[in-house]
């Protein structure tokens, strides 16, 4: 497919490091020539140095026969120019990132984005806010990724021996909790990824993933050892639009929220917003004020600010303070691990998190939504069942040669439905499946899940 890509900031960087390796043929338009320069060091691809709003600028990408455009600078304004000019050159796909409210639902009947060039648009701060719910969902997982609309849930959690799944295998925890939907579809031990089969022992230390439908989540969390409170108290702090856009939504819930907003006008508009909410004036970076918030309540910390030197101090001061969780975002590019070693549980990148979720929506042949777990070389990867595929109508058993090894099925949606596969259940075509496998397996797998006619 030949894609364009219009700004180079970590959105567009991620994007094209993805699209590269799914042999995809881009081009790549950025304003900031120092920020060029970068890229042409890093990436085989065309970049031109200009603006994306510019006729000529998009012409030399090659958008006459691009089949897709991805307007993803930090300027809503740009990405919108760029959609419609794209559209005059009948572009396929029109993707645009767009931060601003006005934006949102049509604008309020105001703005036709479809009439202004855009087929399908991201809300970075909606993603951002919907990655950090999962992990409050799920108290104490390191890693966390929904599939099919938040019907499908994969979560990692680091074994420790007081876990009722500790020292078992996945038999016999799939015979103590059966029907219950709850697959084990990787561990990570000793820095090195594996698959499990059903007699794969769970140890202590590992970092164990598992698959499972919503409706199993109660029952995952009893497994790990995770009491699932329906009143916590959450503290949030942060002055952005993001920061009320979290609050908003975890206000809808039983929690006990209490939002710290260091600036004074942008705290009194809060405070006239939200109900539930209890909203104070101040600064998380002053320990005093986090004893009077009684933080070492606090099950989750949350900083949401635009500034991630005030995010960083803040979850560094409240996890002294005593604060049980903490979440901190920042656009730079860090190391989660090297923070949560110093206590820092989640650092979550927005523009990460804004890549991975534009990843999720285009479609690259017939996969969807890949996450990469840990630093392993094991991904989780959704597949579009074609019906004229060669895994249509077949049983997995049938299938097994073909599959690479370390690659496993991990679960079949279909219908609204999740099914835990075994040998004799026959895909059909138009399942989703979600497929754990180690990325060298990636390129064989995409030819068994391309119509039959186009292979060769």
């Amino acid at each position: 497919m030949r894609i364009v890509i219009i700004g180079g900031g970590v959105v567009g960087y991620s994007l094209a490091e993805h699209l590269l390796k799914e042999k995809h043929e881009l081009s790549l338009v950025e304003i900031d020539r120092s920020l060029c320069d970068s890229l042409s060091q890093k990436l085989d691809l065309q970049i031109v140095c200009g603006s994306g709003s510019s006729p000529a600028m998009l012409r030399e990408a090659g958008i006459r026969s691009a089949d897709l455009l991805l307007a993803v600078t930090p300027n809503d304004e740009v990405n919108i120019v760029a959609c419609a000019l794209a559209a005059q050159h009948d572009v396929a796909g029109r993707i645009a990132r767009l931060r601003s409210a006005d934006y949102e639902e049509g604008g309020e009947g105001l703005v036709d984005l479809k009439r202004m060039g855009i087929t399908a648009v991201i809300h970075p701060e909606k993603a951002l806010v919907d990655h950090i719910l999962q992990f409050v969902a799920t108290p104490h997982a390191v890693e966390s990724a929904n599939f099919e609309h938040g019907r499908i849930l994969l979560r990692g959690y680091v074994v420790t021996d007081t876990m009722p799944l500790a020292n078992k295998c996945p038999r016999e925890i799939r015979e103590e909790i059966a029907p219950e939907k709850v697959l084990f579809p990787a561990i990570v031990r000793n820095h090195e990824g594996m698959i499990p089969d059903g007699e794969t022992m769970i140890r202590p230390g590992d970092t164990v993933y598992a698959l499972m439908a919503e409706e199993s989540l109660e029952v995952f969390l009893k497994l790990v050892g995770v009491e699932r409170q329906k009143a916590r108290k959450i503290i949030v702090t942060g002055n952005s639009y993001t920061t009320l856009e979290l609050t908003a939504a975890l206000e809808q819930t039983d929690n006990k929220v209490v939002l710290v907003d260091p600036d004074l006008e942008h705290a009194n508009r809060a405070a006239e917003r939200f109900g539930r909410v209890e909203v104070i004036h101040g600064d998380c970076t002053q320990p005093d004020l986090l004893q009077e918030l009684h933080t070492d309540h606090a099950s989750f910390f949350i900083a949401v600010s635009d500034e991630p030197d005030y995010n960083m101090l803040s979850v560094l001061l409240a996890r002294a303070a005593g604060a049980h969780e903490t979440i901190a975002t920042t656009v730079e590019n860090l190391q989660e691990k090297v923070f949560r070693s110093i206590g820092i549980d989640h650092v979550i990148n927005p523009r990460l998190t804004t890549a991975r979720e534009i990843l999720e929506l285009i479609s690259r042949g017939q996969i969807g939504a890949v996450v990469r777990l840990s630093d392993v070389d094991i991904e989780a990867i959704r597949f579009d069942v074609d019906p004229q595929s060669a895994v249509a109508n077949k049983k997995l058993r049938e299938l097994a040669p073909r599959f690479k090894k370390g690659t496993i099925i991990g679960a079949i949606v279909r219908e609204d439905r999740m099914i835990l596969p075994d040998g004799e259940t026959i895909i059909h075509g138009n399942d989703h499946l979600i497929v754990v496998t180690r990325h060298a397996n990636l390129a064989a797998l995409e030819k068994l899940f391309r119509p039959r006619r186009l292979l060769g």
